[in-house]
């Protein structure tokens, strides 16, 4: 099944107590555009609301809220601030953290109501350091669980993200695209539908990718772009890089970078000459992708709690500490099946 351009997301600031409801009346629009059940409404209401009031009480100065629609049905949320942190989130979780005089008695509660209402949710805290949420509600009267082994965050500084990207799921691993528009916008956007319209035609042509969406992308303004192939069980990623974007393969034991190309698609009658190359994929690792909207200066080999996480999570984490505030920003994680 091929995934084509996944949505963006759109950020609200969270720093005053008008935050919570314009999240709230935007989840609530989004939430009757995917047709919800009145439960599944109310659902995606309640975490939008428990989420950004959290910030508000808890995170100061405040955090963000990252929305997305996945359709057919799901509405996903990430919260994320640089505030002080849980110091205990099971005691969070399940009621047994006492409030501090002041803050009154729903400290904790938020949270766990959070928790009931997802059918994916994950916390990720460090002390001093911040708190990553990730709830992910469905809209529908179904209530199953969800696990993913892949995700992104997509996050444009104009109304259109000039970054975008696919997964395509194939018979034997995984097919994945980044694409950077040149710019930012309108016309970067356009840059990006073509390239990954021309990924999702043949998204397992790795070593004809480059050329044929320097095709697709003459009549752009051109782009950066990268194309993976995994196979899991032959434990190795397939490559081309073409660019500024960047990636690396994670393990419990190492980091390792991709290899890119200099160079942008789109912009000559003949595409920039690429290399495919290939990569080792132990099995317990997790491919990275990011524009460079973010700083390549993190460290994922030592952090392996974090890894563990669900890829939408890790990549929000990532995208809070090395985000560059002037630019489209995208990172993409894929973990190993």
């Amino acid at each position: 099944m091929v995934t084509l351009r996944q949505p963006s997301h759109q950020r609200f600031i969270i720093s005053d107590e008008a935050g919570p409801g314009a999240l709230r009346r935007a989840v609530s629009a989004w939430a009757d555009r995917l047709g919800a059940s009145s439960t599944g409404r109310w659902r995606a209401e309640l975490v939008a609301t428990e989420l950004a009031a959290n910030l508000v009480r808890h995170a100061k100065p405040g955090g963000w809220v990252l929305m997305r629609p996945l359709p057919p049905a799901t509405v996903e949320l990430i919260a994320a601030d640089h505030g002080p942190g849980i110091a205990d989130v099971d005691a969070v979780l399940d009621g047994r953290h006492t409030p501090p005089p002041g803050l009154g008695q729903g400290l904790g509660r938020g949270l766990a109501a959070v928790r009931r209402a997802s059918c994916c949710f994950e916390v990720y805290s460090q002390q001093s350091r911040g708190t990553t949420v990730l709830a992910l509600v469905d809209l529908t009267d179904a209530e199953a669980p969800v696990t993913r082994s892949w995700a992104g965050v997509s996050l444009g500084i104009a109304e259109l993200c000039g970054d975008g990207w696919a997964v395509a799921e194939l018979d034997d691993g995984l097919a994945v695209a980044v694409v950077d528009g040149l710019g930012h916008g309108r016309h970067a956007s356009a840059a990006t539908d073509a390239a990954l319209e021309t990924f999702a035609a043949r998204p397992d042509d790795i070593d004809g990718f480059v050329a044929r969406a320097n095709d697709a992308m003459r009549a752009t303004r051109g782009a950066a772009v990268a194309v993976c192939r995994l196979w899991p069980e032959r434990r190795v990623v397939r490559y081309a890089i073409v660019g500024n974007v960047s990636g690396r393969v994670v393990s419990a034991t190492a980091e390792r970078g991709l290899v890119s190309t200099s160079g942008t698609v789109g912009l000559q009658s003949t595409p920039p000459k690429t290399m495919v190359a290939e990569c080792p994929l132990p099995p317990d690792a997790a491919l990275v992708l990011w524009t460079d909207g973010l700083s390549s200066r993190f460290d994922l080999a030592r952090q392996a709690e974090l890894r563990r996480r669900d890829p939408a999570l890790l990549a929000a984490t990532l995208h809070r500490d090395h985000r560059r505030e002037r630019d489209d920003a995208t990172v993409v994680v894929v973990r190993v099946p």
